[in-house]
């Protein structure tokens, strides 16, 4: 069995005024999927390498470490931004989707969670 778990955060007050400077982030929600991962931490960059590559393919998304480390991989596209965070045995990935995107965020939920088990083994457990 593999540890994955994901959350969604809802914004504490949704407004219909969006375009008021004061309603910040408002608009926005936060899917954030954790996973354990037996890679260790050379071998989990190489996937998150590879998962950049596949973003900015697929999803025309612009990906970039935002450390010396290589321990955050930040993304950008339209409608969606958010980061990849790395350790020696787990990946967080949190996603922050525009309000275009809202009504589809079961469905990239989905998307998401299947994609982080299909690149990443889980780590064996006894």
């Amino acid at each position: 069995m593999c540890l994955i778990s994901i959350n969604i955060l809802w914004p504490r007050v949704f407004t219909m005024f969006l375009y008021d400077s004061l309603a910040g982030n408002s608009g926005l929600s936060t899917i954030q999927v954790n996973r354990q991962h037996p890679l260790g931490l050379a071998a989990a960059r190489l996937a998150a390498e590879a998962i950049a590559q596949d973003m900015s393919e697929s999803y025309q998304l612009d990906c970039e470490w935002a450390d010396e480390e290589e321990t955050e991989l930040r993304f950008r596209g339209s409608g969606v931004h958010g980061s990849l965070m790395l350790d020696e045995n787990s990946l967080r990935l949190e996603v922050h989707l525009g309000l275009m995107l809202l009504p589809v965020r079961s469905v990239l939920e989905q998307e998401i969670l299947d994609y982080v088990s299909n690149r990443l083994p889980c780590p064996n457990r006894a």
